[in-house]
């Protein structure tokens, strides 16, 4: 299994140097996916705190570094680790006030839900963040700045990030914070009964979580150029992180990964047919998604990684 994993990844870092640049930008948007998935499934999967707002964090962390970059030149290398900062404290102040009511299950999910609509609002009044309109950046050979002319340095970025968010589920899986968070995601009340620290163990993990979406969020900023609230807060962000953790399997390393890659070869393959126009190719790639999520669900409730455990 290990041996796999390294002929894996070891392909993926060659892979943008062999293929043409189109492909390079479509396989370094499907390690988006599959790391906006990672960081989704530490709340959702492992704690079993179903959020819908974790976009904002994503947010959090794209407007932190760009303003810092724009305003005071502070490179987005080090802006990054100050939005996951940020982020990380709001995810655990949100995350507090809703467990301080003793609210859960589907309710946190609309409290969550309702937070993205809160800062959507905000982040689209305030003219430092450049409103409606959004920032823009400049395109330069700017390495220091995190900012590339080729897609490739891009590619490989996202990818060690998808590799380090492996390396951090794994040790979080095996850690006491982790046998902590996967006892209260199965029966909280029982958990708590047994001495966790379910309120300290939920506010940390989802604190974990949103400081690895911002990460995303300084990344996706500087890869594309230009945020916007309307684009950073969409709910097709959140939709992924979802489609490719269920189908992938929650509450597993490999999980996130496999589900999303899926998902994103699906959507390539659907949308490469000759069909008559774009919105005819969007309504595919839309039904191609949605019967290939419930034949999974049907057939692999617990995704698609459960059939490795079916062979061992």
């Amino acid at each position: 299994m290990v041996a796999a994993i390294a002929v894996a990844v070891a392909l993926a870092v060659v892979f943008p140097f062999f293929v043409r640049q189109q492909m390079v930008v479509a396989g370094t948007f499907v390690l988006f996916s599959c790391y906006l998935a990672q960081c989704w499934n530490l709340a959702a999967g492992y704690a079993g705190q179903f959020s819908l707002g974790h976009t904002v964090f994503l947010a959090v962390g794209a407007y932190t570094s760009t303003v810092l970059f724009r305003d005071y030149a502070v490179s987005p290398w080090i802006g990054m680790w100050v939005g996951a900062g940020l982020a990380a404290l709001l995810g655990a102040v949100l995350s507090a006030v809703a467990f301080w009511y003793r609210v859960r299950g589907v309710f946190f999910a609309v409290i969550t839900l309702g937070s993205v609509e809160v800062f959507r609002g905000l982040f689209s009044e305030f003219d430092i963040l450049g409103g409606t309109a959004g920032i823009f950046l400049i395109s330069a050979n700017d390495p220091v700045n995190m900012n590339f002319l080729s897609r490739i340095p891009y590619y490989e970025i996202i990818l060690a990030l998808v590799v380090l968010a492996a390396a951090g589920t794994f040790w979080l899986e095996r850690s006491r914070l982790g046998q902590y968070a996967m006892a209260l995601r199965e029966d909280e009340e029982a958990a708590e009964a047994s001495g966790v620290p379910t309120f300290r163990c939920k506010i940390v993990v989802i604190a974990i979580s949103a400081a690895a979406t911002a990460l995303a969020g300084t990344f996706y900023a500087q890869f594309l150029l230009f945020i916007v609230p309307e684009t950073l807060f969409s709910f097709d962000h959140m939709l992924n992180m979802m489609l490719g953790t269920i189908v992938g399997g929650s509450g597993t390393i490999l999980g996130p990964i496999v589900g999303s890659l899926l998902f994103g070869v699906l959507g390539d393959v659907l949308r490469s047919l000759p069909v008559v126009n774009s919105q005819e190719a969007a309504s595919l790639v839309r039904i191609g998604y949605g019967l290939f999520l419930i034949v999974v669900v049907l057939r692999m409730p617990r995704g698609i990684v459960s059939l490795w455990e079916r062979r061992n």
